[in-house]
């Protein structure tokens, strides 16, 4: 008997709410089934729990009256394209807005990603949200406290930038990233704790 496929990228969107009735019973019927993909389920869902939690709008930058927020499971099939349509013109007629930050939210529904616990001992919780193809890397930190923020690979280390403070947590976002083996958070020379990119 042939295995079942695993469920892939619908993990993603399973957890932000664009698949149909249909393909939500196939996911939720694989995770009964197995543990490799509920993992991963459970992953993909923790990620968008916490992007709604700790990711805020500026009312003032996007003129809006609240923050924005994203709705799991009750959002519609269309909302993504349009999403994506919105963006594309509001980033044609106001570049400079898009110019100032880039938003690691849309970079997250433009693509597949994967996410890392850092460890270290008696280090803040923080962890490292990332492109699958390593085009760009979340760091979040527990704390507002600045950590520079260094990426390992291919027998070097490489400073991608330092965390910032935003309210309870100090996060950098990085596009064009180079394909890490490992992040680390440093306090100046000092490692402090140290993610693994798989």
């Amino acid at each position: 008997m042939e295995p079942k496929a695993h469920i892939g990228e619908n993990a993603e969107l399973y957890a932000v709410g664009t698949l149909d009735a249909r393909e939500r019973a196939a996911v939720e019927t694989h995770v009964s089934e197995c543990s490799e993909c509920r993992r991963r389920l459970g992953e993909a869902e923790e990620t968008v729990l916490a992007l709604e939690r700790d990711v805020r709008v500026d009312p003032l930058a996007f003129a809006v009256a609240a923050p924005l927020r994203l709705h799991r499971r009750e959002v519609p099939a269309w909302w993504l394209p349009v999403a994506a349509a919105a963006a594309l013109i509001v980033g044609m007629a106001l570049p400079s807005l898009f110019a100032q930050r880039e938003s690691p939210t849309l970079a997250m529904i433009h693509s597949h990603f994967n996410h890392a616990q850092f460890s270290g001992s008696n280090a803040p919780p923080a962890k490292v949200i990332y492109a699958r193809d390593r085009s760009w890397y979340y760091v979040i930190v527990e704390g507002s406290h600045r950590y520079g923020v260094y990426g390992v690979g291919n027998g070097r280390s490489v400073e991608i930038g330092s965390t910032q403070p935003k309210g309870e947590s100090s996060e950098l976002f990085v596009r064009d990233g180079l394909p890490f083996d490992r992040v680390e958070l440093r306090d100046g020379v000092r490692v402090i704790e140290a993610a693994m990119i798989r």
